[in-house]
């Protein structure tokens, strides 16, 4: 059963722990929640004590001491007799190879068993000693719940004088889009809107992904993507329109509030180009939620700790700013099981995978993958992702649909074009590679400063390549691999054809 910050410290007062250890880095925040478990404890309104090495020993906006040294700071509490919350700043920072700091606390540990005084030491991080680890109850501020960020957004309306033109359902909303941050930072992003006038809720939402992106890129390998591309903006892939378009209401604060089962992810397969990591972003913008890529590189990297303890962190951080799409790009590369995985990919991906069956319902993954048949088994049976999508080359249709989009996003206009004609030209063309080929277009026209045209597209096409043709037998074999293993995201133009493939026997069958 969650426990919140305040609980956890009211039950470490019920059993008498003298030293309590806060996790957490909203010193606001944690000193008001130790006010109000002070006045419940001692039925007054006496002031939480406070200590910081550059300030010495407060109480409230009184100092009671000019005490520095932290030694000194703790050996102050041992001799003082006036019952009442310490809360000691940044302590942890100087516990590092500190014999007499760790004795100092111990003692203190022993003296306030009987005292009716309580000692908590505050860091954004832990460093324990092993002497001290037994001593200390350990309470971690984790990030405010929607129910405190509705509060929060509450007082600072009737602060701004705004309550009587603020409706509830924009606190609601705000404080949805508002998850994952702190309360400090969501004072400095209302404060933002306030002064921009950005209150609109698209607005909102805009602006406070821009700020989970700038969080997250201090903070962990996760990376916010900004989720501009619309279903309009996509050619073809019709059934996984349809699928994102049917379960966008479920994946709603309303329809994860009623109980009713959202989606938990989805894998995306198929040919280079052909959309895998477009049809990602496009979920999270047709779901109105952000778009948030968990970079491997980075894991691997050793930037942010080892491996197992940085991918650790990012799913935390995920789940603290969800709702989200985590994207996991080329999950083959990133938990791949093969004889070449080190040790700290098997331990991931085994963490990964006990992940996906246990995250929160607020957290949607997109993954896909180049190589599907490197990914064990345990990964694609059914209760990791709702659904594996085959991305194939696109059929005549949708073709038709990508040449023109692309046209128009190069201000031009399909109807002067003979779309079937260049249609038939990139018969096996990739999405990406249709969209090279406009942009080559569009760049050797502007060279002499006209409109691009037909001519344009044919020349360029005349002189490009397509990867259905230098890798012809590698996409065939997929192509042919994927029949009956997983669903088309296209409505094909006519019934898939099974094609015969060579079977690796060193490869796992379904």
């Amino acid at each position: 059963m969650y426990e919140s910050a305040s609980q956890q410290i009211n039950r470490g007062i019920i059993s008498r722990y003298p030293l309590i250890y806060i996790l957490g880095w909203e010193e606001e925040r944690i000193e008001k929640t130790l006010a109000a478990v002070s006045a419940k404890h001692y039925f007054d309104s006496r002031a939480v004590i406070t200590w910081t090495a550059g300030k010495g020993f407060f109480s409230g906006t009184e100092q009671i001491s000019d005490i520095h040294e932290p030694v000194e700071a703790v050996e102050y509490i041992s001799n003082s007799d006036k019952s009442s919350f310490y809360l000691l700043k940044d302590l942890p920072a100087f516990l590092n190879d500190n014999l007499l700091l760790e004795r100092a606390l111990r003692d203190l540990y022993q003296e306030n068993k009987n005292r009716d005084i309580f000692v908590f030491i505050s860091y954004p991080t832990l460093q324990l000693p092993d002497s001290l680890k037994k001593e200390l109850l350990l309470v971690e501020f984790e990030q405010p719940t929607e129910e405190e960020i509705i509060a929060y957004l509450k007082e600072a309306l009737v602060k701004y004088k705004l309550s009587d033109k603020i409706s509830e359902e924009w606190v609601n909303q705000t404080a949805n889009a508002m998850k994952g941050l702190g309360l400090e930072e969501i004072g400095h992003l209302l404060l933002t809107l306030l002064r921009v006038r950005k209150l609109k809720p698209e607005e909102v939402i805009i602006e406070t992904q821009r700020e989970k992106g700038l969080i997250l890129k201090k903070e962990s390998c996760l990376r916010f993507i900004p989720a501009i591309t619309s279903l309009d903006e996509v050619g073809g892939l019709d059934n996984l329109k349809n699928w994102v378009t049917t379960r966008k209401e479920l994946f709603s604060r309303e329809a994860i509030a009623s109980g009713i089962q959202p989606p938990s992810g989805i894998l995306f397969m198929g040919v280079s180009g052909c959309g895998k990591s477009m049809a990602s972003k496009v979920i999270a913008s047709a779901w109105n939620v952000p778009l948030v890529r968990l970079d491997m590189n980075l894991v691997m990297s050793g930037v942010y700790g080892t491996p197992e303890y940085a991918f650790e962190q990012a799913i935390s951080l995920a789940e603290k700013i969800a709702p989200i799409v985590l994207w996991i790009d080329e999950v083959e590369n990133s938990f791949g099981y093969d004889e070449g995985s080190s040790g700290g990919n098997i331990n991931i991906f085994s963490s990964f995978l006990t992940w996906m069956q246990e995250k929160p319902h607020d957290v949607f993954v997109a993954a896909t993958a180049n190589r599907i048949r490197m990914l064990p088994a345990e990964m694609l049976r059914k209760g990791r992702f709702d659904q594996v999508f085959f991305l194939n080359l696109p059929n005549d249709i949708e073709r038709r649909e990508i040449l023109s989009i692309h046209i128009r996003a190069k201000d031009g206009n399909p109807e002067d074009f003979k779309i079937d004609i260049l249609s038939s030209i990139t018969e096996k063309w990739s999405g990406a590679e249709i969209e090279s080929l406009i942009s080559s277009a569009s760049i050797e026209a502007y060279k002499e400063r006209r409109d691009f045209d037909q001519k344009d597209i044919l020349h360029v096409a005349g002189q490009m390549v397509p990867l259905s043709k230098t890798m012809e037998e590698q996409i065939r074999e997929l192509t042919g691999w994927s029949f009956n293993r997983a669903t088309p995201a296209s409505k094909s133009d006519r019934p898939p054809i099974q094609m015969p493939v060579e079977e690796d026997p060193s490869i796992m069958k379904y």
